[in-house]
């Protein structure tokens, strides 16, 4: 089927949030909804989703922080489409996205030590940590990344 990678749009917000849901937990804690919740609201940084079939089927987005690195922010996909390759296609989407506006940029991440080994596998390496930092026994992995 084919896949559409498109900007957020606020009619995505509901399939957004349902997908966060499904991935709560492991991958999120349920006190993180609400940062979530906002950040669709306020749409800070370039967000985008992803559409098989005219469904919206993962989501993510980026934003740069005041020393010029650009941070990957609420990366997702549905939980039932897991290992199906979309977080891949979501993640190299973003990234040339960003190397296409901010060439020199660094490219980080804070992600859980559930995300961790998918995202060694695309290239990031860690940085560091915090353990318990999204919630009881979710722990934090801070990474960059390496291009190849």
């Amino acid at each position: 089927m084919p896949l559409t990678f498109r900007p957020y749009q606020p009619g995505d917000r509901a399939a957004c949030l349902a997908i966060f849901d499904g991935n709560t937990p492991p991958f999120f804690d349920p006190s993180e909804r609400p940062g979530f919740e906002s950040f669709l609201e306020r749409q800070p940084c370039p967000f985008f989703v992803l559409e098989q079939g005219g469904q919206v089927v993962a989501c993510g987005g980026y934003g740069k922080e005041p020393n010029g690195d650009i941070v990957l922010a609420w990366g997702m996909v549905q939980r039932d489409l897991h290992k199906h390759g979309l977080g891949s296609i979501l993640l190299a989407k973003r990234i040339e996205k960003i190397i296409q506006d901010n060439p020199q940029a660094r490219i980080v991440i804070d992600t859980s030590q559930h995300s961790q080994a998918f995202f060694e596998r695309q290239g990031f390496r860690v940085t560091g940590g915090a353990e318990n930092y999204y919630g009881p026994g979710l722990h934090r992995v801070d990474m960059e990344f390496v291009p190849q």
